[in-house]
């Protein structure tokens, strides 16, 4: 059963089974069409028929009456034509003539006046004439059809004490005729109409079929559509997206194995630029630290001179003493800062080696604000730390960290020259711990925002740009992230994300 069921949830089922519907419907509305068609041209035809009937009935009544006066007027002397001129008698309305002759054909009475006395042609003397026996009206052709077919005569043999005689009643078959033409035209706009409505309803079906099936095309296409989409954009590189294509059928399941597919990809590609990064980090570790170890010793050898220079060999006179001093604390600070840079190679190229341990991370940003505030004070800067309630302890080494938040913030200093405000937030949030650091200085442009945590990159004239590289590397040690937004004239904000110490 379960079997059943998943086959009918499959795509071909599904349509299968949905265009077999469709066939049904379709030959199911045509039957009723043809049905409901039949119905009406029968009932038209009925009608018609009925229509013919009541004619014919109103004519053989009429037919009645004329010979009823016929046999009437036998036994009187008096001539039709003379009664119906008189206003005496009056012919059936479908009634043309009415013509009396003996057994010879001599007409002895008719409506007509001309034709008393006149000889015409009728049928042979039936047997058994004369023996009391009735007979049949027999049409006949005769030269009295002088309507052009709109009449008709008919001859009706009649036994009377004088004789066989012939009662001739001609016929008017122009009404019967105007009736049957009128229903033979009835009957065709009918069948006309219904010609119409099974074509405009054949139409309309077909219509009907034709954006079903456009419905029908696109309802399954499109997620075909949106898979070739997505394949196009897997081959052009990218892979932040996923096919939101949520169905039981096969369509289903390719979409699924899609998307699997480009999570794959995705790690595979993550994992190669890790490795790549591990390659490159181990070979600017190897350089770096060579190249420190041989500007490092130098450096202290210099900065010792310099002490022993400034303590031994000052000059007598103040104000070259002075001028001395300064020359040589200007020397001093510019080793200070290669060592500075020295040790940035070393952090950036070298394998982390944590000293883990509980930190307050709200204590250890006041810590360096305390550190940058001369600096912030000469440059009119206001420093601010927001505080809540929230626990911030993280495990981390201190002095990393610190070097952290001491990178941002002087960077920071430096891009607010004429004054501003850095403010810092340190907050709990979903198990981990964020700090932001926001301040309204130059800002840094959307181009540049993509490479500021790449080493060698660098937005001022003055560095090597690894700061920031090695600020990242750091915060990734402690197994948390760093972002940064920023407008440019509006100001800056990185927001620091480590793992909380759980209560």
């Amino acid at each position: 059963m379960a079997g059943k069921i998943k086959f009918l949830m499959t795509f071909r089922a599904r349509l299968m089974l949905l265009l077999t519907s469709f066939l049904l419907l379709t030959i199911v509305l045509v039957l009723i069409l043809d049905k409901w068609a039949q119905k009406r041209a029968a009932e038209e035809v009925a009608l018609q028929s009925e229509e013919v009937k009541e004619a014919f009935n109103r004519s053989f009544g009429d037919f009645s009456k004329a010979v009823s006066l016929a046999i009437k007027n036998l036994s009187t002397k008096t001539y039709l034509y003379d009664q119906v001129a008189a206003g005496e008698v009056e012919l059936p309305e479908r009634v043309k003539n009415i013509i009396v002759a003996d057994s010879k054909g001599l007409v002895i009475d008719s409506d007509v006046r001309d034709l008393v006395n006149q000889t015409i042609y009728v049928p042979p003397q039936p047997e058994g004439a004369g023996e009391g026996q009735d007979f049949d009206p027999v049409p006949i052709e005769t030269p009295l059809e002088i309507h052009g077919g709109k009449t008709k005569a008919y001859n009706i043999p009649t036994e009377t004490d004088k004789g066989l005689h012939w009662i001739i009643i001609v016929m008017q078959q122009q009404a019967i005729m105007n009736k049957i033409e009128d229903s033979q035209a009835a009957l065709e706009r009918k069948n006309h109409e219904l010609s119409d409505y099974r074509l405009w309803a054949t139409s309309g079906l077909l219509l009907l079929a034709l954006a079903i099936a456009v419905v029908i095309g696109w309802r399954f296409t499109r997620p075909i559509k949106q898979l070739a989409s997505a394949a196009r954009r897997v081959a052009a590189g990218s892979l932040d997206f996923r096919v939101k294509i949520k169905r039981a059928d096969e369509v289903g399941q390719l979409a699924s194995t899609f998307n699997e597919m480009i999570a794959g990809l995705k790690s595979k590609r993550q994992l190669e630029e890790k490795l790549n990064h591990s390659e490159r980090s181990a070979v600017i570790g190897r350089l770096t630290a060579a190249v420190a170890h041989e500007i490092r010793n130098p450096l202290n050898v210099i900065n010792l001179s310099i002490d022993h220079v400034s303590t031994k060999f000052p000059p007598a006179d103040p104000n070259e003493r002075l001028q001395f001093t300064r020359i040589l604390s200007s020397v001093k600070d510019e080793i200070a800062r290669l060592k500075h840079l020295v040790s940035d190679l070393l952090n950036y190229g070298r394998p982390a080696q944590l000293a883990v341990r509980v930190i307050d991370l709200r204590e250890l940003v006041k810590e360096t604000m305390a550190l940058i505030r001369p600096q912030a004070d000469a440059q009119s800067v206001t420093l601010e730390v927001e505080e809540d309630e929230s626990p911030v302890e993280v495990l981390g080494d201190r002095e990393r960290l610190k070097s952290c938040l001491s990178n941002i913030t002087i960077n920071a200093l430096q891009a607010m020259p004429g004054g501003g405000c850095l403010i810092a937030q340190v907050h709990r949030q979903d198990g981990f711990v964020e700090v932001n650091l926001r301040d309204n200085g130059v800002g840094i442009s959307q181009e540049a925002i993509s490479k500021i945590f790449e080493p060698y990159f660098s937005t001022k004239q003055s560095g090597f740009g690894l700061g920031l590289a090695v600020t990242k590397k750091i915060v990734e040690e402690h197994q948390g992230s760093i972002e940064v937004t920023s407008e440019v004239n509006r100001g800056t904000t990185f927001s620091l994300r480590i793992p909380a110490v759980e209560d």
